[in-house]
């Protein structure tokens, strides 16, 4: 939840706001004040609000009350409003230090949308290794894929790794690993546990990879934005990449991965379905704000004698990042036996190649006809 702040000398308008934060599902309102003075503003800093909503109405007297916000407020993002506002009057109110401003009388939906914008400008999420993996549908081995390449990164690179499964309804991997007895995802996301102790109790690890697992059996209430951004504000600080097992369908939650993603990866198979569906996940993440430049295919169960990489560019629309061989047995005795792909198997030293090309990382051992085989297909 954001922590909200409301300042304001219009009792009746502060009624209104508070349903409004409530409608909209993401505030806790902490601290309210139609009193504005200095003890209110000592106050209400003293709540520690991610969000503080001021009328300024009465500017340039509410200039004073900012910089003092400013001063006194931990990390509270200063959210204004008022009724009209001239050109000049919005370059003052930015120099002051708002970030975003409301017209009067905005709706639940508005204060969302300014709260979203505030604290991304304020506080962004900067990590720079964070890694989505995303079906074109359903079946395409993309679970397989973003578990055995963060395992790479993890227990051969030596890179502090989490692996986020965020298919809350249809997540596999607390099954396929045949692990039980912790919260994972839903309990840190109810709780709020972004802390050591909180933390460590939900995450299962393989080696020194850490797992964020969901667990389809009890998906709790859908998660917003809110939590999966704090959730990347906690884990940036304490790993070198984040990697994201995202579910096919796209919506404004788990788009805080996707947004926040270096790359994301549509995991793709040799085969019509899965081939001609590839531009409807991209103009779904692009429909989300995702940038395209960021969007690429990664093919899984490749033959390379099955298709050639420029018809899987044309059908797709999409650069081919690299492709994944078919390893039916090994891939099928690793789930059965709830492991990893055996590290001498095709698959397995297919993901250990793009996990090295992901960290930069050179192997002058990578040689032969699996490394090849990814080489064919690398963007330039």
């Amino acid at each position: 939840m954001i922590r909200l702040a409301l300042l304001t000398s219009n009792v009746a308008a502060a009624d209104a706001i508070e349903l409004i934060s409530q409608e909209a599902g993401i505030f806790e309102l902490v601290y309210r004040s139609s009193a504005v003075t200095d003890v209110e503003v000592r106050k209400l800093c003293s709540t520690d609000p991610d969000i503080i909503l001021l009328e300024i109405n009465e500017w340039p007297r509410m200039s004073q009350v900012v910089a003092q916000l400013k001063r006194e407020s931990r990390r509270g993002t200063v959210v204004g409003f008022c009724g009209e506002w001239s050109a000049e009057q919005q370059k003052s109110f930015a120099e002051a230090g708002i970030i975003e401003i409301l017209h009067e009388h905005f709706s639940a939906m508005d204060l969302g949308k300014a709260a979203h914008d505030a604290v991304h400008r304020r506080h962004p999420v900067t990590h720079q290794n964070i890694l989505a993996f995303l079906p074109s549908k359903a079946g395409s081995g993309c679970t397989t894929v973003a578990l055995n390449t963060a395992a790479v990164l993890a227990n051969d690179l030596n890179q502090r790794t989490l692996l986020v499964e965020a298919d809350r309804r249809s997540g596999t991997l607390s099954i396929l690993l045949d692990v039980e007895g912790r919260g994972g995802l839903t309990e840190v996301l109810a709780r709020s546990t972004f802390s050591g102790v909180g933390w460590s109790q939900n995450i299962q690890s393989i080696g020194k990879l850490d797992l964020l697992l969901a667990n389809p059996f009890k998906p709790g209430p859908l998660p917003t934005w809110v939590d999966y951004y704090q959730l990347l504000l906690f884990a940036q600080n304490q790993y070198d990449f984040i990697v994201v097992d995202h579910p096919e369908v796209v919506n404004p939650a788990t788009a805080e991965f996707l947004n926040a993603a270096r790359r994301i990866f549509i995991v793709c198979e040799p085969e019509v379905a899965s081939l001609k569906l590839v531009p409807l996940r991209r103009a779904e993440l692009e429909s989300c704000g995702v940038l395209a430049e960021k969007i690429c295919v990664l093919g899984n169960r490749w033959e390379s004698r099955r298709l050639k990489r420029e018809v899987v560019v044309r059908t797709t629309e999409v650069p081919m990042f690299a492709a994944l061989p078919n390893d039916y047995d090994h891939v099928k005795n690793a789930a059965l036996e709830s492991r990893l792909v055996s590290r001498d198997s095709s698959f397995s030293k297919a993901c250990a190649d793009l996990a090295r090309r992901l960290a930069n990382i050179e192997d002058q051992e990578s040689t032969g006809p699996v490394a090849s085989l990814l080489r064919r297909f690398i963007k330039a």
